[in-house]
């Protein structure tokens, strides 16, 4: 059995990591297309749950979740297109352009979810459709772009055109000013300390001794993996029917986003280097520094939050709970679960993390970004070990064991 749509998409989430954003322009960094994705999902949590919270306002959680991965492909689709003559054809040729994307994408996603392709359909075809998550969406893009300009205008200044891109920018984002979240960005306080600080992540590479096409970063590293986990879920529960309730989709899409958050503490660390220093010691001086540097930045409730995604709750345990377990939180404290039983998933309440997916998911990261390096040429006897032992983790993972549907994407 294969996953057309699973490989596709796999495929395409690396070409988003080649896409070099602002190629008509000095570039102080690698900004990559995969990058931007990453920051905009972090940026489109922040603005939703703030908005959910504050104002009471309902999110469609899931709505979000897929918009983020409907757009992601469609930027795939159409890269050659600058980003302006992108949005004026939109305007004008939305239809064509429309067509052109479904006929791309329909049959892998028609065999892949049905209910999934339709939902793809109608998420770029009816203005009504997801529109309060939409318009957060669209607010949470233009942010990762207004960051990059940042760092761009004092080498385009010279350009004729960067003091119009920089206006434009800020037009945009007071366009979205009723929104909470843009209100708290543009103090630059500490919301907008927050979401910089998530920036660091598109700096920090990954396998940083290894030489890798295309380089890869912590921040497109977590796209992949929340999107991927949040795509396997679904084809699981149709194709094993397991019940998976819409709180399980959430929390463990959010997990997998953050999973990663730590590494702006330490960066990426090696996992022998780990084994070497000692996993707790790091993981101590990982929830020091996010306590005291990265979460006191955010509303309380975002923070508590990101500590449940993260399992640092409560402060006494939140170094024996592993982040990749399978677990609930509710009542205040986290329910351990073992032997494999997913009738957690079920669960409409507190928060059904699906730790073991996300490690799987994780690992079959590293799995591709070595595959494609090595597809591309680059051949070491470090690449060549690493594919192999991940490849073997991977097709004897506990889940792997259990569904062996999942074996065919490695």
């Amino acid at each position: 059995m294969q996953i057309p749509f699973l490989e596709r998409y796999i495929d395409d989430l690396f070409r988003l990591a080649v896409i070099q954003r602002w190629n008509d322009h000095p570039r102080p960094f690698n900004i990559t297309e995969l990058d931007k994705q990453g920051h905009k999902a972090i940026v489109a949590y922040l603005f939703a749950k703030i908005e959910e919270t504050e104002r009471g306002k309902s999110v469609n959680w899931n709505g979000l979740i897929e918009g983020l991965i409907f757009e992601a492909l469609q930027r795939s689709v159409f890269t050659d297109l600058k980003p302006r003559l992108f949005h004026k054809l939109l305007e004008t040729k939305r239809g064509k352009l429309n067509e052109y994307l479904f006929r791309t994408y329909e049959r892998y996603l028609r065999n892949f979810d049905d209910r999934l392709w339709e939902r793809f359909k109608k998420y770029f075809s009816d203005d009504s459709f997801l529109s309060f998550e939409k318009h957060i969406i669209r607010a949470s893009h233009f942010i990762p772009t207004y960051w990059e300009f940042q760092f761009i205008y004092p080498l385009a200044r010279a350009m004729p055109n960067a003091d119009r891109v920089k206006e434009e920018l800020e037009n945009t984002l007071e366009d979205f000013h009723h929104l909470i979240g843009i209100q708290r960005f543009l103090l630059r306080r500490k919301l907008y300390s927050f979401i910089n600080l998530c920036g660091q992540l598109r700096f920090q590479k990954r396998w940083i001794s290894v030489e890798r096409i295309p380089q890869t970063s912590v921040m497109g590293h977590l796209f992949f993996v929340a999107t991927l986990v949040y795509l396997l879920m679904r084809f699981i529960a149709r194709e094993a029917g397991i019940s998976i309730s819409d709180r399980a989709y959430y929390s463990t899409f959010f997990a997998a986003l953050f999973h990663d958050l730590p590494e702006i503490i330490t960066r990426d660390i090696i996992s022998n280097l780990k084994d070497i220093l000692g996993r707790e010691e790091i993981r101590k001086i990982e929830v020091e520094g996010l306590e005291n540097e990265v979460l006191s930045l955010l509303p309380g409730y975002i923070a508590d939050e990101i500590r449940v995604f993260l399992a640092l709750v409560p402060p006494d345990r939140s170094l024996d709970i592993d982040e990749f377990a399978d677990r609930v939180f509710k009542s205040g404290k986290f329910h351990l679960v073992e032997g494999g039983d997913l009738s957690f998933l079920g669960e409409d309440d507190g928060y059904p993390i699906w730790g073991t997916l996300i490690k799987f998911a994780d690992l079959l990261s590293a799995y591709y970004e070595a595959y494609y390096t090595l597809k591309h040429g680059i051949r070491n006897d470090e690449l060549e070990r690493a594919l192999q032992g991940l490849r073997e983790k991977l097709i004897t993972h506990p889940l792997a064991e259990r569904f062996e549907v999942l074996k065919v994407v490695v």
